[in-house]
């Protein structure tokens, strides 16, 4: 008879346990998902552009989805915060000049050398500048390294070469392949700015950025948008820009050496920066406009830590109407990221569905990512908690309509002990998880979650990419291949129910979920693994 009853007991905890199963899943539902992609990549929205017509048509969807869902409102008793843009329109000369020993050499702008600046000034100029060969412009006390030991570069221009000197070893010299931010674009104007450097241009080469130099050109003359500053940036370059690896290879051979030799030289661990014997000249002319666009977040406040909390970011942006392909020129951004703003509300959803978390969730759909994570970066400087009361940041971006996948791949593996908590409940999924197949193009450093890792805060950026379930690894390489060429940052982006299989991003609501739950219910804080540039941060915040 006891082992009926153990039987009988057994058959109703699991039909209950499935139901509850089945009951937690339905928070995450397809057709949910696929409403908010569907919507947010239609033509209505026009390819959400910050501070366009559309975009207080994108704030009222986003803010009534989060009302209907049962989401406070965060700031204060508004769902949106205020970002501060400053849209910068520049003219190039012609060309950058550059006297030589061998005479005078002119790159031609777009097609040789392109230049922009953030400082708000009308006018710039290069007139015989001093050039300074500083490496790859890197400091970096704990990799004992410094481009600029022992040289003056206030005033003048530097030059060096795109991502770091891990590139391409095979001793991990920095992390390898695996491109640190030292490596990043953007920190290497940064670096320049605070060296007191008036320019810097960085030496394009595909294979080390990650992009052709397409890519580079087409942001040559063009609008760009920066977070806007009250001090008018006048601390940065006035020139922070690229040459191509060709006019480098003129460049060096003019000065009596070559390329190979001036990398070989930038590689050293030892490499100490010195002056070219050249001289540049160049112009930018500028004008500016100042304008607001808006993050949209929404809260759930934690019963027992409400001051601690768990922060899920996608961006709600894409690049609105631009040059017509094929007759189209709404760039709609379906999977860039309609799909993740989804992915964040529906996550969303099943919380409001749950009990009360311990620590409380912030769901924050940022702006202008694509004009350079202006949205994130904002919030990370003006944050609604304090950073070293932010627990972890989980984002993510460009997510696939290819269903179900094995994998979960993370873009910054090896970074922080969130992977060891993604990797327990991937496995729950009968997943595992993947490294970035393509650590070099520093995707980590290129979406919403870099802003927090900036300041110290752990954070994820994962998604299922390179192993559809219906496909394998090798035509998903090849899906994934053609998405880049054909669909990305192209018109092409857009939602067509009858050729996506949305079964993926719902796998990835539901395991994401999980993942936050985990933090929210416990006194759980995640740290940076050694060897991560963001260590250091986050120790000095928590003190």
């Amino acid at each position: 008879m006891r082992k009926y009853i153990v039987l009988i007991v057994s058959i109703v905890f699991a039909a209950c346990s499935n139901q509850k199963s089945q009951n937690e899943e339905s928070f995450i539902t397809y057709n949910n998902i696929e409403k908010h992609i569907a919507e947010l990549a239609s033509d209505k929205y026009k390819g959400r552009a910050p501070m366009t017509e559309v975009e207080p048509l994108v704030l009222d969807y986003l803010e009534g989805q989060m009302k209907e869902i049962g989401l406070e409102a965060a700031n204060n008793g508004s769902y949106f915060q205020d970002v501060p843009i400053l849209s910068v329109t520049s003219t190039l000369s012609n060309t950058l000049d550059l006297e030589t020993p061998a005479g005078k050499l002119s790159l031609k702008k777009m097609d040789e050398y392109i230049a922009f600046s953030q400082k708000v000034e009308p006018e710039m100029s290069l007139e015989s500048n001093d050039v300074i060969f500083a490496g790859y412009g890197i400091t970096a006390p704990e990799f004992d390294r410094n481009d600029f030991e022992g040289v003056d570069v206030k005033g003048k221009t530097i030059l060096v070469f795109v991502n770091d000197p891990g590139y391409g070893t095979t001793d991990e010299y920095f992390k390898g392949n695996t491109m640190t931010y030292y490596g990043r674009w953007t920190y290497k104007f940064e670096e320049a700015a605070r060296q007191g450097a008036k320019a810097c241009f960085i030496i394009h080469e595909t294979g080390p950025a990650g992009y052709p130099w397409g890519v580079v050109r087409n942001n040559g003359e063009t609008t760009k948008l920066f977070l806007d500053s009250e001090d008018g940036y006048r601390d940065r370059c006035s020139f922070e820009g690229w040459i191509t690896k060709e006019s480098a290879e003129k460049l060096f051979e003019a000065c009596g050496t070559s390329f190979d030799e001036m990398k070989q030289k930038a590689n050293d661990k030892n490499f100490k920066p010195f002056a070219l014997p050249v001289k540049a000249s160049a112009h930018i002319s500028s004008t500016f406009d100042r304008g607001v666009s808006k993050n949209v977040c929404g809260l759930i406040k934690g019963k027992l830590k409400p001051d601690e909390v768990v922060v899920y970011a996608a961006h709600w942006d894409h690049l609105g109407v631009g040059t017509t392909i094929n007759g189209d020129s709404i760039y709609n951004g379906a999977t860039d990221n309609a799909s993740a703003v989804s992915w964040m509300l529906e996550i969303a959803r099943a919380f409001k569905h749950a009990p009360q978390p311990e620590r409380s969730l912030l769901f924050l759909a940022v702006t202008s990512e694509e004009s350079g994570l202006l949205g994130s970066g904002y919030y990370a400087e003006h944050p609604f908690f304090p950073m070293n009361k932010t627990v972890a940041c989980i984002n993510t971006d460009v997510i696939l309509f290819l269903g179900k996948f094995k994998d979960v791949t993370i873009t910054g593996y090896g970074q922080s002990s969130l992977d060891g908590l993604l990797a327990d409940e991937a496995q729950k999924q009968g997943r595992y998880i993947a490294a970035d197949p393509n650590p070099e193009n520093g995707m980590f450093f290129r979406s919403d979650q870099f802003p927090f890792a900036k300041k110290g805060v752990p954070a994820l950026f994962a998604k299922g990419y390179i192993d559809a379930e219906k496909y394998g690894k090798e035509k998903t390489a090849e899906l994934i291949s053609d998405y880049w060429e054909y669909t990305y940052h192209k018109p092409t982006d857009e939602y067509h129910a009858e050729n996506a299989d949305l079964n993926g991003l719902v796998q990835d609501a539901e395991l994401f979920y999980q993942v936050g739950s985990r933090l929210a219910n416990s006194d759980l804080w995640p740290e940076w693994n050694e060897g991560s540039e963001f260590k250091a941060v986050r120790e000095a915040s928590l003190r």
